[in-house]
């Protein structure tokens, strides 16, 4: 009986965390709001100004990433501490939760520019661009970490994953060639950078 609640317990534990991970995802790749609530930035800014300073509704935007890495962070620690897990499985799922405390730090601080109007500035005088940076990449590192060290576990304790290791690893990177494709290319909106928030 008690073993059988214990399992009814893990399980439900188990559940709330993949909600929140998957809610987690959704309020991160919020940007399609933007073509109702700020066309204008929409069509021809980065994802990230629709949360910057003075624009329409940009508290949706903040606040969605803030929760967003919140939740993430959250459903991390509860993973590792429900699983007790160690090593490679520890260290990616750390990772993943260090790329959703960047993104979340990052809405924090609202830009105060439009790098699209190129009214910034240089970047390297602008405290403020430098730390969105700062959070950029070290978020865009944590992330290509996370599929690096769960590549390894997967091969080391569970190789049956390891096609859908591959698989993820290869669709993310047609996805960012595609992705750069549209950067060099051009196009309204910075497609490229909305294509990789999606894929993240």
């Amino acid at each position: 009986m008690t073993h059988m609640r214990s399992h009814t317990q893990e399980r439900r534990y188990f559940i709330v965390t993949a909600v929140c991970t998957v809610l987690s995802a959704a309020l991160y790749c919020s940007w399609p709001l933007g073509f109702w609530l700020n066309p204008m930035a929409s069509r021809t800014g980065l994802a990230s100004e629709l949360g910057a300073f003075g624009q329409p509704y940009n508290w949706v935007f903040i606040w969605g990433d803030i929760v967003s890495g919140a939740l993430l962070a959250g459903a991390v620690i509860a993973l590792i501490r429900l699983y007790n897990l160690r090593g490679w499985a520890r260290l990616a799922l750390t990772l993943l939760a260090l790329y959703g405390v960047c993104g979340a730090l990052d809405a924090a601080l609202p830009m105060r520019c439009l790098p699209s109007e190129q009214v910034c500035g240089p970047v390297l005088r602008d405290p403020l661009l430098i730390l969105h940076g700062i959070f950029d990449l070290t978020g865009s590192g944590a992330l290509i970490g996370t599929l690096g060290a769960a590549a390894v576990y997967v091969r080391v304790c569970h190789r049956e994953w390891l096609a859908w290791i591959y698989a993820i690893g290869i669709g993310g990177t047609l996805f960012a060639l595609i992705s750069g494709i549209f950067y060099l290319w051009g196009g309204p909106g910075y497609w490229a950078q909305r294509y990789y928030i999606t894929l993240s």
